[in-house]
């Protein structure tokens, strides 16, 4: 694991123990055995390491959604099902982080931290409206807002539910149920039964262009790698290409894991990397994911 990593993950575990402002940049540095001069190295402040934290797993959860969001073989309704499984699976696989999250403290007043929340909810609302386009089409322009407001309050509610509560919720179960509402929800305004009360100049706070407002822009390169390994397997000419997929598939699986086993996705490339014409893809996103 690189050092940077290891920060995140340490800082995480103890914010999540003692919460944010209990926690200093000595015990982080300590928790991992380097100086805190080079902790900062890394972070200049503790407000920058959180931005960091919270930046970086909200990106693992929806790096999920995004590779499943490349198997062309579901439907539009499937595959956004799909999509917000994995996102639900990995809100129960980073428990610490969750657990950091739900005690809710951070620096007082802060402008990066608003900056932050800023791209955060923008980064949902970007990923919101790409599906609703997916299903629909250009139809659902009028009535987006309202459709990405109500689903992201119908998500983050289940969210909340599910790591507060022992609850026996499935994410399986809650994908098929929030699409299911979305499609209701769509129908009710196509049909002319509801009319839409956001609109683009309303929600202009709301909107963030992820591609280029700094925080997700250093995951482009994640996600690019992703598309070009998933989209060159496709276009193989062979009857095992079914199977690579599946490898991809897994190596996406094993690095979603809050604590990812690197010998196996070495050793899953290494699988990738021997068929004839993949090399170049399967060397790109290995050193995207495992610098």
């Amino acid at each position: 694991m690189n050092k940077r990593k290891a920060i995140l993950e340490a800082a995480v575990d103890l914010f999540a123990e003692h919460g944010y402002n209990q926690t200093s940049m000595q015990q982080i540095a300590d928790s991992i055995g380097i100086s805190k001069g080079s902790l900062y190295s890394f972070f200049q402040s503790k407000e920058d390491l959180i931005i960091s934290i919270y930046e970086h797993y909200q990106q693992l959860v929806f790096e999920r959604a995004f590779v499943v969001g490349l198997d062309g073989n579901m439907s539009p309704e499937d595959r956004l099902a799909k999509q917000f499984q994995v996102q639900f699976e990995g809100i129960l696989e980073y428990k610490s982080y969750m657990k950091m999250h739900m005690r809710g403290e951070t620096a007082k007043n802060s402008e990066k931290l608003a900056e932050m929340e800023h791209r955060m909810r923008g980064r949902l609302f970007s990923w919101l409206q790409h599906n609703l386009q997916r299903l629909y089409g250009d139809r659902i322009a009028p009535y987006k807002w309202d459709l990405m407001w109500m689903t992201q309050s119908i998500y983050s509610s289940y969210m909340m539910l599910l790591i507060s509560t022992d609850s026996d919720l499935r994410p399986a179960e809650l994908g098929k149920h929030i699409v299911r509402q979305i499609m209701i929800l769509a129908n009710d305004f196509f049909e002319g039964k509801s009319t839409p009360l956001l609109d683009d100049e309303m929600m202009k706070p709301f909107s963030v262009n992820m591609d280029r407002e700094g925080a997700f822009i250093s995951f482009e390169k994640r996600e690019e790698a992703w598309t070009n390994l998933y989209e060159k397997i496709h276009s193989l000419k062979s009857e095992e290409a079914g199977e690579y997929v599946n490898i991809a598939d897994r190596i996406s699986e094993e690095c979603r894991k809050s604590k990812p086993d690197e010998l196996v996705i070495r050793g899953m490339f290494r699988l990738l990397a021997d068929v004839d014409g993949l090399k170049q893809e399967v060397s790109e996103l290995e050193k995207q994911l495992l610098p």
